[in-house]
Protein backbone atom coordinates (compact mmCIF):
# COMPACT_ATOMS: atom_id res chain seq x y z
CA UNK A 1 0.00 0.00 0.00
CA UNK A 2 1.27 3.61 -1.19
CA UNK A 3 2.46 6.13 1.67
CA UNK A 4 -0.26 8.38 0.36
CA UNK A 5 -3.19 5.65 0.43
CA UNK A 6 -1.92 4.63 4.31
CA UNK A 7 -2.19 8.06 4.98
CA UNK A 8 -5.09 8.53 3.67
CA UNK A 9 -6.44 5.50 5.14
CA UNK A 10 -5.28 6.94 8.79
CA UNK A 11 -7.26 10.57 8.38
CA UNK A 12 -10.32 9.16 7.44
CA UNK A 13 -10.71 5.89 9.85
CA UNK A 14 -9.90 8.41 12.96
CA UNK A 15 -12.50 10.84 11.30
CA UNK A 16 -15.32 8.89 10.69
CA UNK A 17 -14.87 5.52 12.24
CA UNK A 18 -12.30 5.23 15.04
CA UNK A 19 -14.19 7.04 18.44
CA UNK A 20 -13.19 6.10 20.89
CA UNK A 21 -15.95 7.46 23.17
CA UNK A 22 -19.33 6.88 23.74
CA UNK A 23 -21.05 9.53 25.58
CA UNK A 24 -24.01 12.00 25.49
CA UNK A 25 -26.59 11.53 22.22
CA UNK A 26 -26.10 15.50 21.96
CA UNK A 27 -22.54 15.67 21.59
CA UNK A 28 -23.16 14.37 17.93
CA UNK A 29 -25.61 17.65 16.65
CA UNK A 30 -22.63 19.75 18.19
CA UNK A 31 -20.10 21.07 15.11
CA UNK A 32 -17.34 21.18 17.79
CA UNK A 33 -17.38 17.17 17.97
CA UNK A 34 -17.09 16.88 14.57
CA UNK A 35 -14.62 19.50 13.93
CA UNK A 36 -12.54 17.97 17.36
CA UNK A 37 -12.48 14.43 15.17
CA UNK A 38 -11.12 16.06 11.77
CA UNK A 39 -8.19 17.73 13.89
CA UNK A 40 -7.38 14.45 15.49
CA UNK A 41 -7.20 12.45 12.20
CA UNK A 42 -4.91 15.99 10.42
CA UNK A 43 -2.69 15.54 13.78
CA UNK A 44 -2.23 11.88 13.77
CA UNK A 45 -1.80 11.64 10.02
CA UNK A 46 0.63 14.78 10.12
CA UNK A 47 2.67 13.02 12.95
CA UNK A 48 3.37 10.82 10.39
CA UNK A 49 4.88 13.05 7.75
CA UNK A 50 7.57 14.94 10.03
CA UNK A 51 4.81 17.06 12.98
CA UNK A 52 6.23 14.56 15.75
CA UNK A 53 5.46 16.60 18.45
CA UNK A 54 1.54 15.23 17.48
CA UNK A 55 3.14 11.81 17.91
CA UNK A 56 0.63 9.76 20.07
CA UNK A 57 2.61 8.22 22.74
CA UNK A 58 1.70 4.75 24.46
CA UNK A 59 2.25 5.89 28.37
CA UNK A 60 0.36 3.71 30.37
CA UNK A 61 1.59 5.36 33.38
CA UNK A 62 0.75 8.58 31.86
CA UNK A 63 -2.51 8.14 30.25
CA UNK A 64 -4.06 6.08 33.70
CA UNK A 65 -2.43 9.35 35.76
CA UNK A 66 -4.88 11.29 33.21
CA UNK A 67 -7.64 9.25 33.29
CA UNK A 68 -7.61 9.44 37.38
CA UNK A 69 -8.46 12.84 36.66
CA UNK A 70 -11.02 12.86 34.47
CA UNK A 71 -13.04 10.17 35.92
CA UNK A 72 -12.41 12.36 39.39
CA UNK A 73 -14.33 15.25 37.11
CA UNK A 74 -17.11 13.25 35.87
CA UNK A 75 -17.70 11.34 39.64
CA UNK A 76 -18.09 14.76 40.81
CA UNK A 77 -19.74 16.70 37.83
CA UNK A 78 -20.46 19.92 38.69
CA UNK A 79 -22.63 20.47 35.62
CA UNK A 80 -24.24 18.32 33.20
CA UNK A 81 -21.03 17.94 31.40
CA UNK A 82 -22.15 17.22 27.12
CA UNK A 83 -18.72 15.80 26.77
CA UNK A 84 -19.50 13.37 29.17
CA UNK A 85 -16.69 10.59 28.53
CA UNK A 86 -13.97 12.75 25.86
CA UNK A 87 -10.79 10.99 24.71
CA UNK A 88 -7.05 11.47 26.11
CA UNK A 89 -4.79 11.79 23.49
CA UNK A 90 -1.25 11.43 24.93
CA UNK A 91 1.36 13.30 22.78
CA UNK A 92 5.26 14.16 22.17
CA UNK A 93 4.60 17.68 22.26
CA UNK A 94 7.39 19.87 22.21
CA UNK A 95 10.61 19.30 24.40
CA UNK A 96 10.61 21.28 27.21
CA UNK A 97 7.34 23.21 26.47
CA UNK A 98 4.64 21.08 28.53
CA UNK A 99 1.03 22.21 27.21
CA UNK A 100 -2.39 20.74 26.60
CA UNK A 101 -5.65 21.32 24.48
CA UNK A 102 -8.74 20.25 23.23
CA UNK A 103 -11.06 19.88 20.17
CA UNK A 104 -14.06 18.67 20.76
CA UNK A 105 -13.92 15.55 22.44
CA UNK A 106 -10.20 14.75 22.28
CA UNK A 107 -8.30 16.21 25.28
CA UNK A 108 -4.56 16.35 23.78
CA UNK A 109 -1.81 16.20 27.11
CA UNK A 110 1.91 15.93 26.59
CA UNK A 111 3.39 13.26 28.43
CA UNK A 112 5.29 16.11 30.12
CA UNK A 113 2.64 17.78 31.27
CA UNK A 114 1.32 14.78 32.65
CA UNK A 115 4.50 14.18 34.12
CA UNK A 116 5.18 17.30 35.87
CA UNK A 117 2.12 18.05 37.57
CA UNK A 118 0.58 16.57 40.72
CA UNK A 119 -2.99 14.99 40.62
CA UNK A 120 -4.78 18.10 41.60
CA UNK A 121 -2.98 20.18 39.30
CA UNK A 122 -3.64 17.77 36.38
CA UNK A 123 -7.49 17.78 37.31
CA UNK A 124 -7.40 21.71 37.62
CA UNK A 125 -5.80 21.21 33.56
CA UNK A 126 -8.04 19.15 32.63
CA UNK A 127 -10.97 20.85 34.21
CA UNK A 128 -9.83 23.61 32.28
CA UNK A 129 -9.70 21.86 28.72
CA UNK A 130 -13.33 20.24 29.46
CA UNK A 131 -14.67 23.62 29.78
CA UNK A 132 -13.22 25.05 26.33
CA UNK A 133 -14.81 21.90 24.44
CA UNK A 134 -17.85 22.65 26.81
CA UNK A 135 -18.30 26.25 25.17
CA UNK A 136 -16.93 25.25 22.09
CA UNK A 137 -14.67 28.21 22.24
CA UNK A 138 -12.83 26.59 18.77
CA UNK A 139 -15.64 27.24 17.07
CA UNK A 140 -15.32 30.79 18.01
CA UNK A 141 -12.12 31.33 16.97
CA UNK A 142 -12.44 30.34 13.23
CA UNK A 143 -15.15 32.41 11.15
CA UNK A 144 -17.30 29.70 8.96
CA UNK A 145 -15.74 26.67 10.70
CA UNK A 146 -17.92 24.19 9.32
CA UNK A 147 -17.02 25.18 5.34
CA UNK A 148 -13.80 25.64 6.52
CA UNK A 149 -13.20 21.97 7.50
CA UNK A 150 -15.50 20.88 4.35
CA UNK A 151 -13.20 22.49 2.07
CA UNK A 152 -9.65 21.50 4.20
CA UNK A 153 -11.01 18.02 3.74
CA UNK A 154 -11.26 17.89 0.51
CA UNK A 155 -7.91 19.76 -0.11
CA UNK A 156 -6.23 17.15 2.44
CA UNK A 157 -8.24 13.92 0.35
CA UNK A 158 -6.87 15.52 -3.10
CA UNK A 159 -3.42 16.04 -2.21
CA UNK A 160 -3.11 12.86 0.56
CA UNK A 161 -4.93 10.11 -2.25
CA UNK A 162 -2.02 10.96 -4.51
CA UNK A 163 0.66 10.95 -2.25
CA UNK A 164 1.60 14.59 -1.62
CA UNK A 165 0.91 16.29 1.58
CA UNK A 166 -1.47 19.79 0.73
CA UNK A 167 1.04 22.58 -0.51
CA UNK A 168 0.63 26.30 0.46
CA UNK A 169 -0.15 27.04 3.88
CA UNK A 170 -0.08 23.67 5.58
CA UNK A 171 -3.04 22.32 7.21
CA UNK A 172 -1.31 21.76 10.58
CA UNK A 173 -0.09 25.46 11.05
CA UNK A 174 -3.38 26.45 10.74
CA UNK A 175 -4.66 24.18 13.48
CA UNK A 176 -2.05 25.47 15.53
CA UNK A 177 -3.03 29.06 14.83
CA UNK A 178 -6.39 27.63 16.46
CA UNK A 179 -4.43 26.15 19.28
CA UNK A 180 -2.57 28.91 20.09
CA UNK A 181 -4.76 31.86 19.40
CA UNK A 182 -7.49 31.60 22.52
CA UNK A 183 -8.40 35.07 23.43
CA UNK A 184 -8.14 35.96 27.18
CA UNK A 185 -11.90 36.30 27.22
CA UNK A 186 -12.07 32.35 26.49
CA UNK A 187 -9.32 31.78 28.79
CA UNK A 188 -10.91 33.17 31.60
CA UNK A 189 -14.36 31.51 31.02
CA UNK A 190 -12.56 28.02 31.16
CA UNK A 191 -11.13 29.23 34.21
CA UNK A 192 -14.32 29.83 35.65
CA UNK A 193 -15.92 27.18 34.45
CA UNK A 194 -13.05 24.62 36.05
CA UNK A 195 -12.82 26.85 39.24
CA UNK A 196 -16.57 26.05 39.81
CA UNK A 197 -15.81 22.40 39.45
CA UNK A 198 -13.08 21.95 41.67
CA UNK A 199 -14.50 24.45 44.62
CA UNK A 200 -17.61 21.78 43.93
CA UNK A 201 -15.45 19.20 44.17
CA UNK A 202 -13.75 20.76 47.33
CA UNK A 203 -17.19 20.89 49.00
CA UNK A 204 -17.50 17.57 48.65
CA UNK A 205 -14.53 16.33 50.94
CA UNK A 206 -12.03 16.10 48.16
CA UNK A 207 -8.74 18.34 48.16
CA UNK A 208 -9.24 19.96 44.91
CA UNK A 209 -9.67 23.46 44.64
CA UNK A 210 -9.89 26.57 42.16
CA UNK A 211 -5.96 27.19 43.44
CA UNK A 212 -4.99 24.51 41.42
CA UNK A 213 -5.46 26.25 38.55
CA UNK A 214 -2.86 28.76 39.41
CA UNK A 215 -0.81 26.40 41.13
CA UNK A 216 -0.85 24.66 37.80
CA UNK A 217 -0.26 27.06 35.50
CA UNK A 218 3.18 28.11 37.91
CA UNK A 219 4.61 24.55 36.83
CA UNK A 220 4.10 24.86 33.27
CA UNK A 221 5.84 28.48 33.62
CA UNK A 222 8.32 27.95 36.41
CA UNK A 223 7.57 31.09 38.47
CA UNK A 224 4.85 31.77 40.95
CA UNK A 225 2.12 33.44 38.57
CA UNK A 226 0.50 34.69 41.14
CA UNK A 227 3.29 37.40 42.46
CA UNK A 228 2.82 38.87 38.10
CA UNK A 229 1.46 42.07 38.44
CA UNK A 230 1.39 42.81 34.91
CA UNK A 231 -1.14 43.14 31.80
CA UNK A 232 0.31 39.81 30.82
CA UNK A 233 -2.55 37.49 30.06
CA UNK A 234 -1.35 34.62 32.76
CA UNK A 235 -1.51 37.02 35.30
CA UNK A 236 -4.91 38.70 34.78
CA UNK A 237 -5.85 35.27 34.99
CA UNK A 238 -4.23 34.30 37.95
CA UNK A 239 -5.29 37.81 39.82
CA UNK A 240 -9.01 37.12 38.77
CA UNK A 241 -8.32 33.19 40.49
CA UNK A 242 -6.29 34.20 43.23
CA UNK A 243 -9.26 36.91 43.91
CA UNK A 244 -12.27 35.17 43.53
CA UNK A 245 -13.62 37.38 40.41
CA UNK A 246 -13.46 34.75 38.43
CA UNK A 247 -17.60 33.97 38.65
CA UNK A 248 -18.15 37.31 36.25
CA UNK A 249 -16.36 35.40 33.42
CA UNK A 250 -18.68 32.17 33.49
CA UNK A 251 -21.61 34.16 30.83
CA UNK A 252 -19.11 35.70 28.56
CA UNK A 253 -20.59 34.16 25.66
Amino acid sequence: MGHGRYLLLNLVGVLFFAVQVQASALQYVMPDYYLGQFVRGILMAASEVGYHQYDVLEAPAAQAKAQASLQKIYQYSAFKYTYDKVAIVVIQGVIGEPNGFSFGANIFLTKSMIDLLSPNQLTAVIAHELAHSEKAHNLQKAPLPLEATVYQLKTIYNSVKTGHWPKGKALVESIQDLIYTGGLAMELQADCVAAQQLEYMRARGLSNQAADLNSATSAVLGFDVTKDSSDDPSAIRAQALLNKTYSRSCRIF
